[in-house]
């Protein structure tokens, strides 16, 4: 897929000193493609720029309870959590379901989902060292999420293809590749956005595959001409921490998340 260089590295505040995506953490020219490419058809910047205080509490109260639990924290857990009553609680998360931060359920009262976690089994499965085992929404979101909240990653996926299973660790504090099971895995950053939801239309095909001959066969047979990137586990690991580390950053003036 093509993308102007112009879009490559642009980066707006999503809280004060906090640039989103962070692009130090992002060096490979194929990761870096790929991660503009998904900020520009989501309108990342658009949507996830200017958020009040309120919401970003909250947004952040959502994405520390999915890691404290592997579920999805209720409104009322949140509303203890960040001084808000629960009817401003549900007020908030249906503004961060417009700007795409969080997914809810069909009544619009629960979260379902808030990227990379998802309360529904995905076939990502993330076991984080010292906190919960969460399902990830998809292979960018399992592989980012380590470096985000600050610890190791032990991910269980599988290949579309074959079905065989995919196993890869993280170390530094997920900030690193410790591991991948097989060595010859890679990754298809899939760009595709629709209905609003990212959950729903680019995550499932943001996959986890045995080999470039298993990706290859999948392309051939689901998505014929479909637009993305081909990536290495590691090349994919920096499009997660570009995406995620910024999300629960603190700004530089506040000494804490």
């Amino acid at each position: 897929m093509d993308t102007s260089e112009r879009t490559i590295g642009e980066a707006f505040a999503l809280r004060p000193g906090v640039m989103m995506p962070d692009w130090s953490l992002v060096t490979e020219p194929t990761a870096r493609e790929a991660l503009a490419a998904s900020m520009v058809v989501a309108r990342r910047a658009e949507k996830w720029s200017g958020l009040s205080t309120t919401e970003d509490r909250v947004w952040q109260a959502v994405l520390r309870g999915f890691a404290r639990s592997g579920a999805a924290p209720e409104v009322a857990w949140l509303a203890a959590g960040t001084g808000q009553d629960e009817p401003a609680v549900a007020e908030v998360l249906r503004a961060l379901r417009r700007r795409d931060l969080v997914v809810l359920d069909e009544h619009g009262t629960a979260v379902t989902a808030a990227y990379p976690f998802s309360a529904r089994e995905t076939g990502h499965r993330v076991r984080l060292d010292g906190l919960a085992e969460v399902h990830a929404l998809c292979a960018i979101d399992a592989l980012g999420m380590g470096a985000m909240l600050g610890c190791d990653t032990a991910v269980e996926s599988s290949c579309p293809e074959c079905g065989a299973p995919i196993r890869i660790a993280t170390r530094d504090k997920g900030c690193a590749l410790a591991s991948a099971a097989p060595s010859a895995a890679v990754v298809w950053a899939g760009i595709r956005y629709a209905d609003g939801c990212g959950a729903t239309s680019g995550c499932t095909v943001k996959l986890f595959f045995y080999s470039d001959e298993h990706l290859a066969a999948w392309r051939q047979r689901v998505d014929p001409g479909g637009a993305g990137f081909r990536l290495s586990v590691e090349a994919a690991l920096q499009v997660g921490k570009g995406l995620f580390v910024p999300m629960l950053a603190a700004r530089p003036d506040a000494g804490g998340a």
